[in-house]
This record gives C-alpha cells, structure tokens and sequence, in this order.
C-alpha cells in the first residue's frame, strides 16, 4: 500500500476512535478481506487514543478504557506499570474499575526545611564553638596580652559562621540545628563534669587541662548531634528538650552534691546529672512530642520553681542545719516547677 494510502487508512482509524469506536478497535483488525495496517506512530494517533481513554473513563465506562489501554499498551510493547501517560490512565481505570483509587497510597511529601529558630540556633552553636576553639589556643598558648588573646576567639567565631553559612545554604533540614546545639550543650556539660573532677573541683588552678577536657566533650557532642541530625531527623522540639534536660540534669546533679557535702568529688554529680538528664530526654522525647516553646516553659518553671524551693528551704531549716534539708527542698521545687511549665506550655 502506498504512502498516501496508510495515512488515509490511519485517518480513518481516529476518525473511528474520535465517534465512540469499542476498545477493541484499537487493535490492528480484518474488514472484510483486507487487512487494516497498524495505526501511525504519530502525535495525531497518541491524542486520538488519549481522549478516547479519557472520554471512556468520563463518561463511566472504565471497564472500556482499561481494555483500550491494555491493547495499545500490548501493541506497543511498553508495561503497564510505567509511567507514561497511557499507562497511569490504565491504573486509573483499573482502580475505578475495582471501585476505589488505591486508598493505601500516601502521597509524597517534601522533607522539612528548618524554621527561623533553628536557623538562629544552627549559627549560635557553630560561632560558639569556633569561639571555644580559639578560647582554647589562647589558653594553651597562655596568652593574656590584649592585642593578641582576643584574636584567636574571634577568628574561630567567623569562621563558625561561614560554616553554618556553608550548612544552611540548601537550607538545612529541620532539627539538624536543635541536634548540633544539644550535642555541643550536652557535650561540654560533661566535659566541664570531667574537668572539675580531675581537677578536684578547682579547675581553675590547672585550666589548659579543664579546657582541653571542655573541649573534647564539646567536639565529641557537636559530632555526635550532626550524626543523629542527619541519619534520625529528629524535631526541633526534641534537640530543645534534650538541652534542658542536660542543664537540668547537671543542676541537680550539683544540688545532689552541694546537699552531701562533696565538694571534692562535685564535677562526679555534675557528670551524672548531665548524663542522665540528656538520656531521659532522649528517651521520652519521641512519647512527649515536645515543642521548643514547652522546652523554655520547662526552663522557666524550673528556673522558677528552683528559687522558690531555695528561698523556702532558707526559711525553714535553720542555717546552722546540715544542706541537705535546705538542697531537697530546692530539687523539688526545680522539679515540679519544670514539670508544671511543660505542662503549661502544652496549652
């Protein structure tokens, strides 16, 4: 057959589709005697057949379209589980067919970008670093001159800054600021626990090693809140949880040791509650679903709670009694008054 002879055959096959023609007539089929050729493999065809699928699933009949579209498909040797136009037509149809449009299917949804907080966050703990960096040069160089001590600070702050400038270009996703901020708070909390322990609570006296110790325990934290930041992505909510629960935790833990006296071994206290502050935070954050608004709630209730419980502990036990007394009152008081400040940050 000639040239002009397949197209004229092939008008007429869309001219067919277009008027109503049955799903089967999408295949190559016999008239009479002769034999139709395969429809052109042009944009006139791919329309034609478009429309009809979608005319078929509009008017009801999706049982038609299916059949259409299963045909071509077949035709055309492509799988139906594709994503070409023709084949998602034919999961619709199928799914209308079956009576409903695949109800188990959640749909995509982007990754969460970090709020203005976290941003401010983010660049709050990397310049406080780089400054802690350049603070510890200075110490282990022992420079005290002005014209040379704050330098070192300052260059490790500027420096921060262009990284968390680096980080948030994207910008970054949500909670990775909170994580980097709790591991460096709680990092440093326990290295500052160990260096006053090894200091025999002076650290003062011997301070390249209490600021070396700081330090580690800060790298180590602020490593370990990028890990947890970018493989878990934990909320915003529960980086601010874990930083009140690591200073509230070494508060206590020093309250603990102030009420028993230790003054010698106060940093093992400190340590303590820092560790098991941080740990409880952790562990309940997923249940709790906490908010950065309830974590300063929680912060301002045992701010509060603790000076209450202090100055009623100042007027109940005579000074001359053993602190005890006076320190249990203070850690009931920052206990409760944190709880009821997460509670009402719930409102």
């Amino acid at each position: 057959m000639s040239r002009v002879g397949r197209f004229a055959a092939g008008a007429t096959v869309i001219t067919a589709l277009a008027g109503g023609a049955r799903p089967c007539e999408a295949h190559p089929r016999t008239l009479g005697t002769e034999a139709l050729p395969l429809p052109p493999g042009d944009a006139a065809w791919e329309r034609a057949l478009l429309d009809q699928v979608t005319a078929l699933l509009g008017s009801g009949r999706s049982s038609s379209a299916r059949s259409l579209a299963e045909g071509e498909l077949r035709r055309r040797g492509e799988s139906p589980d594709g994503y070409s136009t023709l084949a998602v037509l034919l999961r619709v149809a199928r799914s209308l067919e079956a009576g409903s449009l695949a109800p188990n299917l959640v749909p995509p949804t982007m990754p969460a970008r970090r709020s203005g907080f976290e941003a401010v966050t983010l660049y709050g703990s990397t310049i406080a670093y780089g400054a802690a960096v350049g603070l510890w040069i200075d110490a282990l160089a022992t420079l005290e001159e002005p014209a040379t001590a704050p330098w070192l600070p300052a260059l490790g702050a500027a420096a921060g800054a262009v990284t968390a400038w680096a980080i948030d270009r994207r910008p970054a996703g949500a909670g990775l600021g909170s994580a980097m901020n709790a591991g460096l708070v709680a990092g440093t909390l326990v290295g500052a626990g160990l260096a006053t322990e090894l200091t025999s609570g002076r650290p003062w006296r011997e301070v390249p090693l209490a600021s070396s110790m700081m330090l580690a325990g800060a790298t180590v934290g602020l490593g370990l809140g990028v890990a947890l930041g970018l493989s878990l992505h934990p909320s915003p909510g529960a980086g601010a949880f874990v930083v009140s629960g690591s200073a509230w935790g070494t508060a206590l833990g020093l309250v603990t040791g102030i009420a028993t006296q230790s003054d010698r071994h106060i940093g093992i206290f400190a340590l303590t509650g820092t560790v098991l502050g941080a740990t409880a935070a952790m562990i309940t954050a997923d249940a709790l679903q906490p908010t950065p608004a309830q974590s300063r709630w929680l912060d301002l209730g045992a701010l509060g709670g603790g000076l209450l419980g202090l100055g009623l502990g100042l007027l109940l036990f005579e000074s001359s009694s053993p602190p005890a007394a006076r320190m249990a009152v203070t850690e009931l008081g920052m206990i409760g008054g944190g709880v009821a400040g997460f509670m009402f940050g719930r409102r």
